[in-house]
């Protein structure tokens, strides 16, 4: 698969990726807010699968961040941390 960047006018995103990403960007503007952020990692489940299909296109940025969402938990595993801006421990997992 070709890499596809956000900001390249030469790689225009499908139709489907288009409405994926209008979809996340519901949740992260809309439902988000008023749910609160749940998110284990930094950048957050929304954020990550955003930036997936924004580089990879829709079926893999989608898989990416359904994978994403199943390691969503409490567990210490095996990520880099960090820390956000409440001072909580983060597990830093950006997008490859």
């Amino acid at each position: 698969l070709r890499a596809c960047q956000p900001v390249s006018p030469l790689c225009p995103h499908s139709l489907l990726t288009r409405w994926g990403i209008k979809a996340i960007r519901f949740h992260q503007e809309v439902i988000s807010p008023a749910d609160g952020p749940r998110s284990h990692f930094i950048p957050s489940s929304s954020q990550y699968t955003l930036d997936a299909m924004r580089k990879y296109g829709f079926f893999k940025g989608f898989t990416m961040g359904c994978d994403r969402l199943m390691r969503e938990n409490e567990d210490e595993w095996v990520y880099r941390k960090t820390q956000d801006a409440a001072g909580r421990t983060m597990k830093w997992d950006p997008v490859p």
